[in-house]
């Protein structure tokens, strides 16, 4: 009820106000009972309406027709009679005069010439009147024997009564040819059609309305003069317009009020339909329920009243005291108050026995009370011990519930993090746990969870290892509620662990490449050593000098590859071992690159290759200071290597100098192909020792796989870089990056 006061509400909710509800909810059923039969009775008031209003439009219209029956019979035989079919002007007034004594309830009796001119008339007529275009004295010139229709009262101006609107009923005097000599007409006062309307005993304010199809008013009962020529409104035009005989509903007048109209069809007219209209105000149709209504609910509230007042009197002394008595019991309760009594041990009934129960309650509570305070002293010292035991612990030690939610932790667990457990106690756990690791702790608690079993594992965070035990705590029913959490720092002999592993890959990893080493050398050597024992077989059993020769220089190239793998292993060996030393000492860029142009041209112009030497003679020129035989070495294999892997196109030595002071030149040698490329995933592994881009015993180029690792290194001692650009079917590049101090000496 949010759109009631604060004090309404909280009466509405007491028990008060539900006992005053339920008695308004008890009678509820009358009041919904008197309704349904005010809604019958509108609804039979609405039928007797129609019924009345539909009777008067009846009785009217019949009233018409039967009029207009007997118009015309009395029209035919007076147009029949040898006296109006004789007579002259100045006796046809005498003679109409005297037949409208006859027939009283006609307004006048008028003779008309085919002209519309009047010739005589029962009464007086407007001077220089002229009818021609009445719709009954229309009809009949047009040919019709008998003709109606509803004009304008026709009155001199000597007659001073008003009486509305007329029914014109025309009939032809014909001569013996049958020509049309007059029109006898004959005029009917729609009121006096209407008597019977005004004793039909309808309700007060009821209308009777006569109007045309076009809605134009013709005669309404009452106050004729007013409403005469106005027009109905619109949504009533619209059902005349449907061409029902018979048409009913509600609509408001033309003077403002609500009514329940009846229309009903008139065929009198000669051009247009008319309607006779019947309207019945809505107070009139509903005031005998409404006024029944009115005397159910006034007698409804006075029964509603008195039950209110008899029950809240019953209620106060029976339900509203004792529960009051009650009320105050549970809240002197609620303060700690455990010596409140109810006194109602006498009452009978429930009330009675809910307070008795009551003090029976508030007698437990205060021996409970009592037990409680001993249990929370033994409780305490419990706790101390526990605390003391807990915070003696090394490793870290949490109590949380599922969610991270820390609800005990020890000392040592809170140093770990810099902070007192005060700090740390009510908070998420998750806040002091950094993010890489923050998800899968979460998870792991889940898992706790989700199994009930402990759960062992290792994190790592902020540098150190730590191993953690979670154990799931449960209640009485067997639910898992809190997590209890073990951690102890174990950094120290994770790395005693990883310092063994990494002995033992080492161990390993040396006798791989031990065996790496006797496998390659084992077929490297093989292949020339052989080659060399059969060439010099074939030599020892041939005496013919081109053979010979032939035999010699096959023999002296397995040498010269035996000589080549030795050096080889010789020089990996002394740069391992430490032997290899630096002699500094003065020389020139050209004494090293002329003499691998010399070695190396030939051998590139054999396998149909071109050997570029790119250096200026300046660069040439330059004197350096340093060892110049490790040098030539280093470039001897990068040569070594550009020409065995390159079946077409060229090998290129470019150097170039640049001395940035005089302390200081910076040396940069480049050794290009167009060889077979190395791809990307090889690239880093090329320089490691007894490596290359294929499997050692399916390759198709010679070699121990040491050259580029001996460039590397002798790079690496003579304080250097030696990088690779490479792809696969382009070639590579090798760039030699070296340090030298100018020389002085010439």
């Amino acid at each position: 009820m949010p759109l009631l006061p604060d004090s309404w509400r909280r009466w509405a909710g007491s028990l008060h106000g539900m006992l005053m509800a339920l008695v308004a909810v008890t009678l509820g059923p009358l009041l919904v009972l008197s309704l349904a039969s005010h809604l019958r009775d509108r609804s039979l008031e609405r039928e007797a309406a129609v019924a009345d209003a539909a009777r008067a439009a009846s009785l009217v219209a019949r009233a018409l027709g039967q009029e207009t029956t007997n118009a015309r019979t009395f029209l035919e035989l007076l147009a029949a009679n040898p006296l109006i079919m004789a007579c002259q002007p100045a006796t046809c007034q005498q003679i109409l005069a005297d037949f409208s004594r006859v027939a009283m309830h006609y307004r006048n009796l008028i003779l008309v010439r085919p002209d519309g001119t009047v010739v005589a008339s029962a009464r007086p007529l407007p001077e220089g009147l002229n009818m021609a275009e009445d719709q009954a004295v229309a009809g009949a010139l047009q040919g019709q024997s008998f003709a109606v229709g509803v004009s304008a009262p026709l009155t001199d101006a000597r007659d001073s009564r008003d009486e509305g609107a007329v029914v014109s009923y025309a009939s032809s005097v014909a001569d013996k040819t049958g020509s049309v000599r007059m029109v006898l007409v004959a005029h009917l006062t729609v009121s006096e059609a209407a008597k019977i309307f005004e004793e039909a005993a309808l309700p007060h304010g009821t209308t009777l309305v006569l109007a045309s199809q076009s809605g134009r008013i013709l005669y309404r009962l009452p106050e004729a003069p007013r409403f005469a020529g106005s027009r109905l409104p619109e949504e009533q035009i619209g059902l005349f317009n449907s061409g029902d005989k018979e048409m009913n509903g509600w609509g408001i007048g033309l003077d403002g009020t609500e009514r329940y109209y009846v229309m009903k069809r008139l065929d009198i007219c000669r051009d247009e339909v008319c309607y006779v209209r019947v309207g019945i105000p809505r107070e009139a149709v509903y005031a005998e329920s409404a006024e029944k209504l009115t005397r159910h609910l006034t007698g409804l509230a006075v029964i509603v009243l008195l039950a209110l007042g008899l029950s809240r009197a019953w209620a106060r002394r029976r339900i509203l005291e004792p529960t009051a008595r009650l009320m105050q019991t549970v809240r002197a309760l609620q303060t700690g108050d455990y010596t409140a009594r109810s006194d109602l041990a006498q009452q009978p009934g429930e009330l009675g026995e809910l307070g008795r129960a009551l003090d029976h309650m508030a007698e437990a509570l205060e021996q409970h009370r009592a037990m409680q305070e001993e249990a929370r002293r033994a409780l305490f010292e419990s706790e101390e011990r526990l605390r003391a035991i807990f915070n003696a612990s090394s490793d870290g030690v949490l109590l949380l519930v599922p969610d991270g939610q820390v609800l005990a932790l020890n000392d040592s667990a809170a140093k770990r993090r810099g902070l007192n457990p005060d700090d740390i106690k009510g908070r998420n756990i998750m806040e002091f746990i950094p993010g890489h690791v923050r998800n899968g702790r979460r998870a792991r608690y889940e898992e706790v969870v989700q199994s009930g079993q402990p759960l062992r594992f290792e994190e790592q965070r902020e540098g150190r290892t730590y191993a953690i035990r979670l154990h799931p705590v449960r209640n009485e029913a067997g639910e898992i509620v809190q997590i209890a959490s073990f951690s102890r720092d174990i950094t120290e002999r994770k790395l005693a662990e990883r310092a063994l592993m990494a002995a033992k890959e080492a161990a390993e990893a040396a006798s791989q490449t031990k065996s790496a080493f006797l496998a390659n050398m084992s077929h490297e050597l093989r292949t020339p050593l052989n080659g060399l024992l059969g060439m010099l077989q074939l030599l020892q059993d041939t005496q013919d000098p081109s053979e010979r020769a032939e035999y010699l220089s096959w023999a002296t190239q397995s040498a010269q590859h035996i000589t080549s793998l030795v050096n080889d292993i010789l020089d990996y060996a002394a740069l391992g071992s430490g032997e290899t030393r630096l002699e500094l000492r003065p020389f020139r860029l050209g004494e090293v690159l002329s003499p691998l142009e010399v070695e190396f041209a030939p051998l590139a112009v054999a396998k149909g290759l071109e050997f570029r030497l790119e250096a200026d003679p300046d660069v040439a020129a330059l004197s350096l200071q340093g060892d110049p035989v490790l040098l030539g070495q280093l470039l001897r294999h990068l040569l070594d290597n550009a020409v065995k892997f390159t079946l077409r196109g060229f090998v290129t030595l470019a150097a170039q100098a640049t001395c940035q002071d005089e302390a200081t030149c910076t040396l940069r040698i480049e050794v290009r192909d167009t060889g077979i490329g190395i791809a990307p995933e090889f690239a880093a592994r090329v320089f490691e020792p007894f490596t290359q881009g294929e499997a050692p015993l399916t390759k198709h180029y010679a070699g121990t796989g040491l050259g580029l690792a001996i460039a590397r290194e002798l790079a690496r001692r003579m304080g250097g870089t030696l990088e690779l650009a490479s792809s696969p079917g382009m070639g590579s590049a090798f760039a030699l990056c070296l340090s030298f101090q100018p020389s002085t000496q010439e």
